[in-house]
């Protein structure tokens, strides 16, 4: 489903029914082998933060941003293992290649987000410290190896609309 055709989909902290996904793409103008821009929290969601989760096989999905067209959330996983399980490098990049693909899960109560590229790599946000809207957003994003489910939850997500 493109999302454009309902304003987009928000992806929200599980825990927080007012923080979500945030992606700055407004300096990435071409492909960069590093990717570019940041991913953090907002509190609110605005332009920034809706996306069109489009379908690309099945379970199999591309994050862009409704705010910066062609602009797609990039997750390098490398180095992100069992003994390294939180770190790696969550940001935007101009197109959709390997590394921003993604397999949404559905489970009992949220959805999880994980690399194709590497498999049991997982988003993960940490919210902890947003409490304000602010320019240059809040919180963290980041990998995770596993899924984290155990308190604080910072690997599941609530998406709205629902994906069909």
């Amino acid at each position: 489903m493109k999302s454009s055709e309902n304003n987009g989909h928000t992806i929200g902290d599980y825990t927080a029914d007012n923080i979500f996904l945030r992606m700055d793409g407004s300096e990435v103008k071409e492909f960069m082998p590093y990717g570019g821009g940041s991913v953090n929290c907002q509190v609110e969601a605005g332009p920034w933060e809706k996306f069109n989760i489009q379908k690309q096989t099945d379970n199999i999905y591309t994050i862009e941003s409704i705010a910066f067209p062609g602009v797609y959330l990039r997750m390098d996983g490398r180095g992100v293992n069992e003994s390294n399980p939180i770190g790696g490098v969550v940001n935007c990049q101009l197109g959709a290649g390997p590394w921003e693909k993604f397999k949404i899960t559905i489970h009992l109560y949220g959805y999880s987000i994980e690399s194709v590229s590497f498999p049991g790599v997982f988003l993960r946000m940490d919210s902890d410290n947003c409490s304000v809207n602010s320019a240059p957003g809040c919180g963290s994003i980041s990998c995770s190896f596993g899924l984290e489910i155990t308190a604080p939850v910072r690997g599941l997500f609530y998406i709205k609309p629902l994906l069909a």
